[in-house]
């Protein structure tokens, strides 16, 4: 399933794989001017390619070597010989997908991207008709990174936003390491975020601020809980409640439980 929209000078792509009638879970990618930021999931190559046909694309750009970010990077690269530039960090997993050792929902999910290469990030990327500013942003995993581009005030963020109140968290997530990297972003003077799991955010600047407020609020609940002699799960149960659908489809890898544990630096 692919769905397109404009927002301002960026063209939006929305996009996951059907389960009957239903997507589990989307994604997104931007592209500005000839430059695309992410390529999706290989579940939507023939739509991607379609609506891109007549798009001249000189440049691909991944936040992180994730399947849902990298999918479609061989078949873009191919059909329009774009650069592809990503964090040193994730190019070995790019170039070889399978050594990322994905987990059976994922796979499900997103399936392995065809292996793909691509030229490591320095600070700032000259795209000819935007510069933007490469941050090195981990928690997430990590190789991820952000774009800013001053001009017109866009932050790219891949998965490093996702959402003012976000109450999962992956196994191999860093919860504090996440709130470390959002502190980078904070002092940008951002209008819009793209972010690869909520789209385009409008207010950005704010809703950074909103999104840090809440982390450091939970922190703080955590670890008072937690030294009143409370039990991460229970702890859990009384801030975040009960787990979702996410968590018995990823046998626990997604849940609010791994939120909890990664705050207080449990495994």
């Amino acid at each position: 399933m692919l769905e397109i929209k404009k927002c301002g000078s960026v063209i939006v792509f929305r996009m996951g794989r059907h389960f009957g009638k239903r997507v589990l879970y989307f994604v997104h990618s931007f592209l500005v001017g000839d430059t695309l930021i992410d390529t999706g999931t290989i579940y939507v190559a023939d739509e991607l390619l379609s609506v891109l046909v007549d798009k001249p694309i000189s440049t691909i750009i991944n936040t992180h070597h994730h399947e849902d970010h990298t999918g479609n990077n061989r078949l873009l690269q191919m059909h329009f010989n774009a650069k592809i530039y990503a964090s040193a960090e994730a190019l070995p997993f790019m170039l070889k997908p399978h050594q990322a050792k994905q987990r059976l929902y994922l796979r499900v999910l997103w399936n392995y991207p065809e292996p793909s290469s691509g030229y490591p990030l320095d600070n700032t990327l000259d795209t000819g008709k935007h510069t933007f500013d490469i941050i090195h942003t981990p928690g997430h995993s990590p190789d991820h990174i952000c774009l800013y581009e001053p001009n017109e005030k866009m932050l790219f963020t891949g998965d490093m936003f996702c959402g003012e109140h976000v109450k999962y968290l992956r196994q191999d997530e860093d919860f504090n390491q996440i709130l470390s990297s959002l502190h980078k972003l904070e002092s940008l003077d951002v209008h819009t975020i793209f972010c690869g799991v909520a789209g385009a955010v409008p207010n950005g600047g704010q809703a950074l601020k909103k999104k840090i407020s809440f982390m450091e609020g939970l922190s703080s609940q955590v670890w008072i809980l937690y030294r009143e002699g409370v039990s991460p799960t229970h702890i859990r149960r009384r801030l975040l409640g009960r787990e979702g659908l996410m968590y018995w489809l990823s046998n626990g890898h997604f849940s609010k439980q791994n939120l909890v544990n990664s705050i207080l630096g449990l495994p």
